[in-house]
Parts: C-alpha cells; structure tokens; sequence
C-alpha cells in the first residue's frame, strides 16, 4: 500500500511518500479502507521526537485522525459490516493513518456523521474528543458559567467553543485576524482580540480555561480563574504550586481513543450542534506541505490529507 513514514526524527524532509507493507489483522481489529486524514500539532511532535510513545522501531506510519470504510472485520466480532463508513482516532502507539490501510481496534471508532463530507469527519475525532475531555470530563463545565477557550479558532478551540456553548456556558475565546470572526461564527459570546487586549488584565473571571497555546498564554492563565475553577492544558506542563496559589486546579492529560463518544458527537454533528472546520486539503503526496502548514502554528480549524 502506499504510505507515508518516517525512518528517522527531524523536519519535515524525513516523510517520506512509499511503498509499505499493507497491515497484519490482530484478533481485535477490523481493516479500514483510508478515505481522509487529518494533521494534528502532535503529530509534528512525534515526527520530531519530542512526544516519544513507542520504542518500535523505525519505520512509522505517522497520523491519527481518519475516515474510511470497513473493508475487512478479521476476527474482531465487531458490531460493523462491511462497506460501514467510519471514523476515529487510534491508539497511538501503532502505525498511524497516512497510508490506504488501517488495522484498528473497533472501539476506537464508530460510524461517521453523515451529514458532512469525509475531509470534514477525519477533521474530527482527535480534537473534539480533546475538547471535550477537557471541558467536561476534567473542567466539569456547567450551563451558565464562563469558559475561556485560547485558540478558538483553531483545531481544539473551534471545537471547544462549540460544545462550551452547547453546554449553556458563556464563552470568551482569544484569538486574531480573520480568527476572530471564525470564532464568534461558532457561539462565541465575546472574542478577545489578544493582539489589542491582555486578556489577563480582566482579572478573575472563569470558571474553565481551556488553554491549547502554552508558554505565556498558559502562566497568564492562572490568574483568570475563579477560586475554585479549572485550568486545562494541551499545551503544557501545569505547575500544581502556582495552582494552590491560586485557589485552583490545573491539569493536562493524555487522550485516549474513545469510540462511544465519537457515536455521540456524531449525533451532534448530524443534529447541526457541531461544525467541523477544514480550512486545506491536500493531496497524500503532498504531506511535507502540509506539515509545514502545521507548523506555522498560523492554521484555522484542521488540515486534511487526501488518501484514496
């Protein structure tokens, strides 16, 4: 099949488009026929080493966002049939989505929106699921308090300012240029423009910070929070001493795969509560681009790999 992996760490040069073995069934898995993929910040990470999960060695098969069709169900017992088109977000430690084939756990994924297109459903799964562990799971997010999303025009952001706002909160999101726009579209009730204005000069006003940027945004963040509140990080490392400082709690997590949830928000998306955010779509072979798109750190909502 065709693929793209890497044999070492590095920029995005060591990607390499070519021809790889098609995936071995295990006795859990189904074998899925990639439509579309989906390019995340961590995959970046891992292509440059810093996110180590796995000692396999090289080659990998980068990516973990995906939709495609059941082609074969192994051994697996699987609920699915044959030609069911699906979508998720893998386990992280084995081969990733950039290729024809994937060999998945099938509860790791659950059958598509079929309100969208697949470029749309692989742009969902990784960060939605991210957006709501944090705001729900984590943040425990209640109707009618203030959620401040940062990037809410981005991957994580345009999710989180959604299901914030589905939840009944009041959403602040940051962000800049035609961001700010993007972000109001999806239920933001006011958008810092952190160009022109510290947000952290507003004081304590939230009770959930979703922060997805780190550095300064997220040492800023502390002093947002409500006694009692919650800071979120995808971004970084919270330091529990600043936290008790504070009153509040902060946290980060690693995801984990979750296909139940992602039979709920497809349920959302097909109720038009939620609207994934593509903004390119390229070609497989055209991966380092896309990469490099990604690491701007300028994107809006999701980068998408054509693989069929």
């Amino acid at each position: 099949m065709k693929a793209v992996r890497i044999h070492q760490h590095g920029g995005s040069s060591v990607l390499r488009v070519e021809s790889a073995p098609a995936p071995v069934l295990g006795a859990n898995d189904v074998l899925v026929r990639v439509h579309t993929a989906a390019v995340n910040p961590v995959d970046s990470l891992v292509r440059e080493g810093v996110f180590k999960f796995s000692d396999r060695p090289f080659p990998w098969t980068l990516g973990w966002d995906f939709a495609g069709t059941v082609v074969d169900l192994g051994t697996s017992g699987t609920s699915l049939s044959l030609g069911d088109v699906v979508y998720g977000r893998p386990a992280l430690d084995r081969d990733g989505t950039y290729a024809e084939y994937l060999a998945v756990d099938p509860g790791e994924i659950a059958p598509a929106p079929r309100s969208i297109t697949l470029e749309q459903a692989a742009a969902l799964p990784l960060v939605t699921l991210t957006a709501w562990k944090a705001l729900f799971d984590i943040g425990e997010l209640k109707p009618e308090s203030t959620a401040l999303i940062h990037a809410g025009a981005g991957g994580v952001g345009s999710m989180a300012v959604q299901l914030a706002k589905h939840r009944g909160a009041r959403v602040v999101a940051t962000a800049s240029g035609d961001g700010i726009d993007l972000a109001a579209s999806l239920g933001a009730d006011e958008v810092i423009d952190y160009r022109n204005e510290e947000f952290a000069a507003r004081g304590r006003f939230a009770d959930v910070v979703l922060d997805t940027v780190g550095g300064d945004t997220l040492e800023k963040s502390y002093g947002v929070v409500v006694p009692g509140g919650k800071l979120i990080t995808v971004a970084g490392a919270p330091d529990p001493g600043r936290a008790r400082e504070h009153g509040i709690t902060a946290d980060t997590f690693v995801l984990d795969s979750n296909g139940p949830r992602l039979a709920e928000i497809a349920e959302l998306v097909d109720g038009g509560v939620l609207r994934p955010v593509v903004t390119k779509t390229f070609d497989l072979d055209d991966v380092q681009e896309a990469h490099d798109r990604i690491d701007s750190g300028r994107t809006r909502g999701k980068i998408v790999l054509r693989v069929a």
